[in-house]
């Protein structure tokens, strides 16, 4: 369903600003939603939270199904946003069952397994969607029903000291004193920053994605299905293939910087595209920077705090995450309605480039005049 979301807006009447509001409704309530779903996680145990989350997806997928107009498609996205913090509970999960030595490996193949998805979901979404747009949102709702089966029967609890008692306050929805306590450490704040930075810039990409290339190139919603299979295909082959072969003769660090400059290519080559064609070439490198990235970036997070903790700093960093997918699609819409195409790509590749200067340069002495710890430790976070 995600390349369609958007061409459901515009054959709802909206335009790309409009559409792109649509689309940050999620990551607003996933703002208020991931944090206490993080700590109910570490209250209650990862399972519990799993089977909720997944089936307000079910009942957020449902009433895509049967959006008629703007307000249908309003609520959809808050139940799903709102209820669905499933991201937070399973990186959580993966993160209780793994080896810290073998976490980055783990969430490469995490991340390889949701690059299966992006193989045959947009196809089948794609292909589905010529009937019309409300039966590829059915089998979604369908295929999340099957997930919650399987978690059910299949996935044993993975957290067995679970916190003692659990208060909310405003401070769980707005983790505001959660993020002043992990910031106080630079190792994490490091990481925290980097990995806002990075989502930034994907998701000002990847979220107008459909709309950049149907404004660009006039690619139809199977088109970009088609992208987004293709996209699919190389993180699989990358993540299974390639990254852990990378991570054994390289560091992680500069494994991550590959990846970072994969991205960057990216965004400039599309900068230039304008044939459908010639976008597969682009999203080649794409598929290997996110590959790249994001399961380096969650490994070190997760290794820099407790077990007990792990629940709650993902749900910080989720919230920060989620911060920044409420102001990309807008940012994105806006682009794309007001200036050419192509000013999509450069601000991601801008966004990009900030990594570098803050990794190297922002943290570097602040992370330095921390108390003082054994050389292997800082060698971790200082080399990029």
């Amino acid at each position: 369903m995600l390349p369609i979301i958007p061409f459901l807006g515009l054959s709802l009447g909206l335009n790309a600003f409009q559409v792109g509001l649509i689309l940050s409704i999620f990551s607003i309530c996933q703002l208020f939603a991931s944090p206490i779903t993080g700590k109910l996680s570490d209250r209650f145990g990862r399972k519990p939270l799993l089977l909720f989350s997944q089936t307000s997806t079910l009942i957020g997928f449902f009433l895509l199904g049967i959006a008629n107009n703007v307000w249908i498609l309003v609520i959809a996205r808050l139940v799903d946003g709102l209820l669905g913090s499933n991201m937070t509970v399973s990186q959580a999960y993966i993160s209780d069952v793994t080896n810290p030595k073998y976490r980055t490996k783990t969430f490469s193949y995490s991340s390889a397994v949701f690059g299966a998805g992006l193989i045959f979901g947009p196809v089948i979404g794609g292909l589905l969607s010529t009937i019309n747009f409300s039966v590829p949102m059915f089998f979604a709702a369908g295929v999340s029903f099957l997930s919650i089966i399987l978690v059910l029967i299949f996935l044993p609890e993975s957290l067995i000291d679970k916190t003692n008692k659990i208060n909310f306050n405003f401070g769980d929805i707005i983790p505001i004193k959660e993020t002043k306590r992990f910031f106080k450490t630079a190792k994490i704040r490091v990481i925290i920053v980097i990995f806002f930075i990075y989502n930034f810039g994907f998701m000002l990409f990847i979220s107008t994605f459909p709309l950049f290339a149907e404004k660009q190139i006039h690619a139809t919603v199977q088109e970009v299905s088609f992208y987004m299979a293709w996209i699919g295909v190389l993180r699989v082959i990358f993540q299974t293939v390639v990254i852990n072969p990378l991570l054994k003769k390289l560091s992680e660090n500069t494994t991550l910087r590959f990846g970072v400059f994969a991205m960057i290519f990216t965004m400039t080559f599309l900068i230039f595209s304008n044939s459908y064609w010639i976008v597969y070439l682009p999203l080649f490198f794409l598929a290997f920077g996110t590959g790249v990235v994001r399961p380096i970036l969650t490994s070190k997070l997760t290794k820099v705090v407790k077990k007990e903790e792990t629940g709650s700093l993902l749900g910080v960093n989720n919230a920060l995450t989620s911060i920044g997918q409420i102001i990309t699609p807008i940012l994105g819409g806006l682009i794309l309605q007001c200036l050419p195409s192509q000013t999509i790509p450069i601000f991601s590749a801008v966004t990009f480039a900030l990594i570098f200067l803050f990794w190297r340069w922002a943290f570097v002495n602040s992370f330095q005049s921390e108390t003082k710890q054994p050389i292997e430790t800082k060698e971790l976070d200082l080399n990029l």
